[in-house]
């Protein structure tokens, strides 16, 4: 049988990669605006870009969330000028400002594209897009295939994979968690077209790349749908290499933004205030944060943090900018999307304190960026509250804020843990660690598409899950952990599969198990390990994991076990 051999993205998105870590990231906008009148006294710079403005002063909440330079608030008189021909600043529309029509057709696709196409609005769009992310896939990128071509290409190979990976009843080689790895030899109908997509999409988007502009929007969207196809297919090389490209365009975004010296071009500054790209941005701030925990080659896993001298850049913490209530879910979604974003690299950075400069972990300005971590922490919790009262009355919460919940848990355990010596630390956060197994119960028992989906690509229960069954010594909260990974199989981001993660973390509670009383409800520290190093194997389908005791043995030698997991 012939076959479509996948197509070498690698090499193309290669060309966006430059030494050093990823750089920090930006927020996204409010949304479509509600019908109504048009408020007259916000800043012109939120006016500009149509969304609500808290009018703060001297300078609004929100632009300085996002990273924006405040225009201000413009007098009457100063209007009329602008309006009677004055110099004014020249903005793109917001795809948001967009009228919505019915974007589930394609007038230029033939049979199998639209067939596709349709696919992917039914049905794949809520299986993949994530609790966070649901408006920029069902909006945003709908309304680019209609005016992208590469974009297009894309998402009708999404469609074409995921139902291919629906229809395979007798896979040859499965991944972990139940989903088909892809062996060449043997693709369906299907498969074959989505690789063809596939190529179709990489190049349309060289086409397009030719004048030499970056094209952002497009550039980064297709980044996106092309480390969805790779992670879809078990290809954690491909994805993470899509990731970095991402995260070096917006890296060179963010720099020419703030209006420094940038490899984007003139003609492309002129996305520099698009909403689409404050969307992606913020996605890519979490996918950033799963390359914490993943092994390598991800670039700033917790691997590579105990060796790097550089870990990731500071992120400037103090910038951000927290109201005393949040308007909406939506607003407090996006300015948690910096806070965790930003624990999640000082965490990282402490753990290469720990291993390489233990001086430093002591320092005042480690301890003072703790801190600042901690109090913006604590200011979201108070104004996340009071929105979350108004807008859900009733004891049963969505989904979406249950996984805020979790992750909120999981955040505080990482700022609190980051700076103390050894495992025993973890013992003060059980009753956190009960609360990310029970919120994540509800999530796994939920209807919801986007819960339900053995595939998404945000973040999902496993990481808190995960981190709970490795860190919670409490016997009984520790094997719900990991009977909640072993569940229900589902991959969750660049390469999180649940099944791979339920092997490692029951082969650690069995390992700090031995010898050790069942009456004893808690691990003596003794007993502890954390894990040393990861290899993984993808193609060879093995991965080898090592750990070491915390605590040396009789001879002040530290023990060490290691394992290899093959599927």
């Amino acid at each position: 049988m012939s076959y479509y051999p996948a197509p070498n993205v690698y090499r193309f998105f290669n060309q966006f990669l430059a030494p050093g870590q990823a750089p920090e990231h930006v927020s996204r906008n409010q949304g479509v605006r509600k019908s109504g009148p048009r408020s007259k006294t916000g800043c012109t710079t939120c006016k500009a870009r149509r969304v609500k403005c808290d009018e703060t002063h001297p300078e609004c909440i929100r632009c300085q969330n996002l990273g924006r330079e405040c225009g201000g608030y413009a007098t009457e008189s100063s209007d009329e000028i602008s309006k009677a021909g004055g110099p004014v600043l020249i903005h793109p529309k917001p795809l948001s400002s967009i009228s919505c029509g019915p974007y589930t057709t394609l007038p230029t696709a033939d049979v199998l594209e639209q067939r596709y196409f349709q696919r992917f609005c039914e049905k794949t769009v809520d299986e993949i897009c994530g609790l966070f992310d649901a408006r920029f896939w069902k909006e945003k990128v709908l309304q680019l295939c209609h005016k992208d071509e590469a974009i297009r290409h894309g998402v009708i190979a999404l469609g074409a994979l995921t139902r291919s990976l629906e229809t395979t009843a007798t896979p040859t080689r499965l991944s972990l968690s139940g989903y088909p790895q892809i062996d060449l030899r043997h693709l369906d109908e299907h498969h074959r077209f989505a690789l063809r997509q596939y190529s179709l999409a990489i190049a349309s988007l060289r086409c397009l790349l030719a004048d030499g502009r970056r094209h952002l929007r497009t550039s980064l969207t297709c980044c996106v749908l092309f480390m969805t196809l790779e992670a879809l297919q078990g290809a954690y090389d491909g994805a993470v290499t899509h990731l970095r490209g991402g995260l070096r365009l917006l890296g060179d975004w963010r720099t020419a933004r703030a209006g420094g010296q940038s490899r984007l071009s003139q003609d492309s500054l002129s996305e520099i205030q698009d909403d689409v790209i404050d969307d992606l941005g913020l996605m890519f701030a979490r996918l950033d944060l799963q390359s914490l925990f993943l092994p390598p080659p991800c670039p700033g896993s917790c691997i590579i943090a105990r060796t790097d001298p550089n870990p990731v850049p500071d992120l400037r913490v103090q910038d951000i900018a927290i109201p005393n209530t949040f308007s909406t879910i939506r607003e407090a979604k996006e300015t948690w999307d910096f806070l965790m974003a930003g624990i999640g690299q000082f965490y990282r950075k402490c753990i290469y304190y720990k291993n390489m400069e233990q001086e430093e972990l002591r320092s005042t300005r480690v301890i003072n960026q703790q801190a600042t971590h901690q109090r913006q922490l604590d200011q979201w919790r108070i104004a996340f509250r009071a929105v979350r009262a108004a807008e859900c009355p009733s004891t049963t919460l969505s989904d979406d804020l249950v996984l805020l919940s979790s992750y909120y848990s999981l955040s505080t355990i990482l700022l609190a843990s980051c700076l103390e010596d050894g495992e025993m630390v973890y013992d003060r956060f059980t009753n956190l660690f009960l609360d990310i197994v029970e919120e994540a119960q509800l999530l796994l028992a939920s209807k919801n598409p986007t819960t339900s989906s053995p595939f998404v690509l945000d973040l999902g229960t496993i990481l808190p899950l995960a981190f709970t069954a490795l860190k919670c010594r409490d016997r009984q909260v520790r094997r719900k952990a990991v009977n909640l990974l072993w569940s229900k199989a589902r991959r969750e981001g660049l390469c999180y599969d649940s099944i791979a993660i339920a092997r490692v973390c029951a082969w650690i509670t069995c390992l700090e198990g031995q010898g050790v009383d069942e009456a004893v409800e808690v691990i003596p520290e003794s007993s502890r390990v954390t894990i040393s190093n990861i290899n993984f194997n993808p193609e060879e389908r093995w991965f080898w994991i090592e750990v070491v005791y915390v605590k040396k043995d009789w001879n002040g030698v530290l023990r060490k076990r290691d394992t290899t997991f093959s599927w």
